[in-house]
């Protein structure tokens, strides 16, 4: 009897150590201001950086290309040059290393580099004569370094290096390709591509603006800022009593206006320019460039007519395939033109495939070396979340020179390798990857940078003979074909904060049920600010039929703006009491100050008055619509809102619910209180019947585990008392 209740008791004692034995943490376990106006009179000289911060280039060859564009209305003028400032190490054989410059693959000047320029040297070249043509120009500084005199060199040696510093630059001098504007040349010399200072323009509206001139001015700005996607432009507009005659004398002038509307100075250029056109023009509504009558150097450019031809004007000025079409210093605008029709090119919640091609990207050519890289970036939409990752569909070819069984092509996704593959005869001709990206290897990145890496391998250099294989042999390459596509399935985002501004603004390239809400003044500071805006907001906005204009003094406003997202710009004593402190926002204004409502945010004296509030929130009229406030404390710190978003050091800290601008123009940024996670609901089940056929991971509650328990001690009783019986 003594053995028998023993291993009952043994038994029972396991039931209990198992049943309190967190069995799924181990189951679970699975692999692996106004405007600031500057003269645009035609500069003499432009520096351009040619790096943003210090470069080094490694190895025994590399190479470093560097793009940028000559606008079809600017030349090159003598005097233009290269400056780079570099340092390399002491280790390099002076008579074998180089540093070489060239302008479109034409060589321009090459050093050697020895003692004498290890440190912060420079290098000047003249480039005057290799840039005769307008257009993209490509800038190449390539380097040969070696450290021995050995038969076999080591170009992976991490003794080879040279870096070229930031201070480097271009230096062109440049001059107008014309000897006076036209249509043609458009829109030289309002907007320069190509230059540090692209928009060389004011914009002008009519006081009182009304919403067909607010919207011509919108689009005006976006394809300004569409055309320099690179920069962040502060747009100068005014509002025509807010000109002056030095204002006029410095700057190209842009009118956009309806015909009747304009005071003296606006009447005055369209009649100048209507008495150089046909007199059958005289009643219709024109395009018209020429001389500014304030600066015989400067020019201007007037869009006026009636509403429909208002519209037409700005159709034409801001397609490439239509004003390329015009001609002379004044032209008629059509009564009606072709309506585009933007495509949508996302729908949510089905599958979305984008080609390289579409990108822009062209087939890809690598090779050269032993390793050999290129990166593909793409951007996710704004306006998108993705959930399930995506699918890099990924075809190549490449040499079949190379040792294909040690040949490999690996991909990383922002820095983090994703998959590699060994290179074979059959891809040499025809290479197929498909690789998936998770949802966490992508992350919140809205940027996706995506490496792709062939490391060459060799026959002879395995065999390790005798003679040396420069790694640098041309038949170590590889073709990316552009028709290889990134395939992912877009979803309505969730993410709300500053940082996923376009969203929900613009979507599927159109403006989305989006008005501008103004004081009943509306002065230039407030349309420099709206028109920057538009421009970073909508620069990929192709149709602004849903973009509109409102004052604070509108009959029935809630009404109107109800369905509607909004972005408010004024001061905070004439924000709307309903927007002013509501549920969501995260500040409230009062007595020219604003104080903070954030939990866990404190706004010091200085931060309070004499500031600026930029701050992104769910709407207090609709909560699936969206409120950007952009409100001061003060009429005279509204222009600082403007300035900090085409800051390149303050706009990078515009993140999170709500930012405020200081005194200084400086940006202060607050974290937001984390989204506390949602328990995910599990189905209903029988928990006995799982804990019988070893479902839902023998989770048990308490009421489970005690019937079991009770049962298991039952069966126990009857087994010693049957036994007991027997005897």
């Amino acid at each position: 009897m003594k053995p028998l209740i023993r291993s009952s008791v043994f038994i029972l004692f396991f039931v209990v150590l198992f049943s309190t034995v967190n069995l799924p943490s181990i189951w679970a376990i699975e692999p692996g201001i106004a405007p600031t106006t500057t003269s645009a009179t035609p500069k003499n000289s432009e520096n351009f950086p040619i790096f943003s911060n210090d470069r080094t280039l490694k190895g025994e060859n590399a190479r470093e290309d560097v793009y940028f564009e000559i606008g079809k209305g600017r030349k090159v003028l003598p005097g233009s040059f290269v400056d780079i400032e570099f340092g390399h190490a002491t280790t390099l054989l002076s008579k074998s290393s180089t540093l070489t410059l060239l302008i479109d693959d034409t060589p321009v000047g090459s050093v050697l580099l020895d003692n004498s320029n290890k440190e912060k040297a420079h290098l000047r070249l003249d480039i005057s004569n290799y840039l005769t043509n307008p257009g993209y120009r490509k800038l190449s500084l390539v380097t040969h370094m070696v450290i021995s005199d050995n038969v076999c060199p080591d170009p992976n040696n991490p003794a080879n290096w040279l870096t070229v510093s930031k201070n480097s630059s271009i230096h062109l001098n440049v001059g107008k390709n014309y000897a006076n504007a036209d249509l043609s040349w458009y829109p030289s010399p309002f907007f320069e591509k190509g230059s540090q200072q692209p928009l060389q323009s004011i914009l002008v509206v009519p006081d009182e603006i009304q919403q067909v001139e607010f919207t011509a001015a919108a689009r005006m700005v976006q394809f300004f800022s569409a055309q320099a996607s690179a920069s962040r432009i502060n747009i100068p507009i005014y509002a025509e009593s807010d000109l002056t005659d030095t204002i006029l004398r410095e700057n190209n002038t842009i009118w956009i206006g309806q015909t009747g509307r304009w005071k003296e100075r606006g009447q005055a250029i369209e009649d100048a320019y209507r008495k150089q056109a046909d007199p059958a023009l005289q009643g219709q509504g024109i395009i018209g460039v020429g001389q500014s009558p304030w600066n015989p150097e400067l020019s201007g450019l007037v869009v006026t007519g009636k509403e429909e031809e208002l519209n037409n004007a700005v159709s034409i000025l801001t397609n490439e395939s239509l004003f390329a079409q015009l001609l002379g210093q004044t032209t008629s605008i059509p009564a009606s033109l072709k309506k585009t029709e933007v495509l949508n090119p996302f729908k949510q919640g089905s599958p979305y495939t984008v080609t390289l091609e579409k990108i822009g990207y062209s087939n890809l050519s690598i090779g050269g070396m032993q390793q050999a890289s290129t990166t593909i970036n793409y951007n996710l939409p704004t306006y998108a979340d993705i959930e399930n990752g995506a699918r890099l569909t990924l075809a190549f070819k490449h040499s079949k020179s190379i040792d294909l069984g040690n040949s490999v092509i690996a991909v990383k996704l922002n820095g983090i390798t994703v998959d590699s593959h060994r290179l074979s005869e059959a891809t040499s001709d025809s290479g197929l990857l498909e690789i998936d990206f998770t949802q966490n290897t992508i992350g919140a990145s809205r940027r996706l940078e995506i490496e792709v890496i062939f490391q060459f391998a060799n026959l002879t250099q395995n065999k390790q003979q005798e003679a040396c294989v420069d790694p640098n042999l041309i038949g170590s390459w590889a073709v990316i074909d552009n028709a290889s596509s990134l395939t992912y399935t877009p979803v309505e985002r969730k993410n709300f904060n500053l940082q996923s501004i376009p969203y929900s603004f613009v979507v599927n390239n159109r403006w989305n049920q989006t008005t501008f809400l103004f004081p009943d003044k509306i002065s230039t500071k407030e349309l420099n600010i709206a028109m920057t805006a538009v421009g970073l907001i909508g620069r990929s906005a192709q149709d602004n039929t849903e973009l509109t204009m409102a004052k604070v003094s509108a009959a029935g406003l809630k009404d109107l703006l109800r369905d509607r997202n909004i972005l408010y710009i004024g001061t905070g004593k004439e924000l709307p009491d309903f927007m002013n402190g509501f549920a969501d926002s995260s500040v409230q204004f009062k007595d020219d100050q604003v104080t903070s409502l954030a939990k866990n945010v404190e706004l010091l004296t200085n931060l309070q008055s004499r500031s600026a509030v930029i701050q992104l929130s769910r709407s207090p009229l609709n909560e699936n619509k969206t409120l950007l406030l952009m409100a001061a404390t003060s009429a005279d710190r509204v222009s600082s809102i403007s300035d900090v978003l085409t800051s390149p050091v303050e706009n990078v800290k515009i993140t999170g619910k709500f930012v405020v601008i200081d005194s200084l123009n400086k940006v202060h940024e607050f974290a937001e209180e984390p989204v506390p996670l949602k328990a995910n609901a599990k189905p209903k089940s029988n928990q006995v019947r799982d804990f019988l056929t070893g479902r839902d991971q023998y989770e048990l509650n308490g009421a489970v585990f005690i019937i079991a328990f009770l049962g298991i001690l039952a069966v126990i009783a009857g087994v010693i008392w049957l036994t007991l019986k027997r005897k």
